[in-house]
């Protein structure tokens, strides 16, 4: 893991069956690793010094003591006054957290993502930042999906896939799409597919590869229908920095995916030592890997 990481996790309570979830999750991760549990309520700076934020606090402490209880962890409690998406970013980084774990509602829950807190932060955050849905039905993540964008247009690392499945212990499911059965597209894009896989195994980590062509489906549904046939239980998508805030909240990939998918999503940012190297041309450098989390790069299935 990153050495700036320390050993926090972050989890946005607002007392919502969502954010039962993402303290379920926390909590596993939290008991594998000895990592602390932070559980941060946003009030508005209207409620401060309150009989609301007292209120607040109380059921704040319920949960950490529960969560002390059944799992015995190192459980801290945290209110602070402010912009919510802003505020998570902040104590986020503030804490060095390894990572933030959200409960999101999706199409399928109570609202859309669209100007929704948790999407919000999934954008502007540079921890990073995992999006569940439901409890884990198990411990750990062991069978990780990661989609691959063949965009010429940007670059990008994929050390911190490495880290993290290093850090679970899991297999990495290589994942490319092409809406398109040109010859010699689907030959170059084995080939670049190849030169990811092969950068994975040079670090010793378990990986398989696979091309779908399908002009019938978009990117979001073709990751989501080999995330299932696979049983996958984590997506994980590196995310670029400098996205253009204009964008962020139009219904792009990343939005789509979490609108629709079931199973846990980890959204990551590159780490400065990756930023600082850009420029370089070792093999990682001419791939261009993850799916374009912010739907900034035109057809990455073309």
């Amino acid at each position: 893991m990153n050495p700036r990481e320390c050993d926090a996790i972050l989890v946005p309570v607002d007392f919502s069956d969502v954010a039962g979830y993402a303290m379920d999750h926390a909590a596993a991760i939290a008991k594998i690793f000895g990592y602390r549990v932070f559980l941060l309520n946003v009030i508005s700076k209207r409620v401060q010094g309150s009989a609301r934020e007292k209120e607040v606090e109380k059921r704040l402490i319920k949960l950490a003591k529960s969560l002390i209880s059944d799992h015995g962890l190192k459980v801290t409690h945290l209110i602070r006054a402010g912009d919510i998406n802003k505020t998570i970013v902040e104590v986020a980084e503030k804490l060095r957290a390894a990572f933030v774990v959200m409960g999101v509602h999706g199409k399928k829950g109570i609202t859309h993502l669209t100007g929704s807190y948790p999407y919000n932060v999934v954008c502007r955050s540079s921890v990073p930042v995992l999006v569940v849905k439901d409890k884990h039905h198990h411990v750990g993540f062991h069978n990780i999906v990661i989609p691959i964008d063949f965009s010429k247009k940007t670059t990008q690392k994929i050390t911190q896939a490495i880290r993290f499945s290093r850090f679970f212990g899991a297999k990495i499911r290589v994942f490319g799409f092409l809406s398109s059965g040109n010859k010699a597209k689907i030959i170059n894009k084995e080939a670049l597919l190849k030169s990811v896989t092969d950068i994975f195994e040079e670090n010793s980590v378990p990986v398989t590869t696979d091309l779908m062509v399908n002009p019938d489906y978009s990117w979001p549904e073709a990751l989501l229908l080999f995330a299932e046939s696979v049983k996958a239980d984590l997506i994980m998508i590196v995310a670029e920095r400098g996205n253009r805030i204009q964008d962020i909240f139009s219904q792009n990939y990343t939005e789509k995916i979490l609108d629709k998918v079931d199973v846990p999503v980890l959204t990551i940012m590159p780490c400065d030592e990756d930023i600082d190297k850009e420029k370089s041309t070792s093999s990682q450098d001419i791939i261009t890997p993850f799916v374009d989390p912010f739907g900034l790069i035109a057809g990455p299935g073309g």
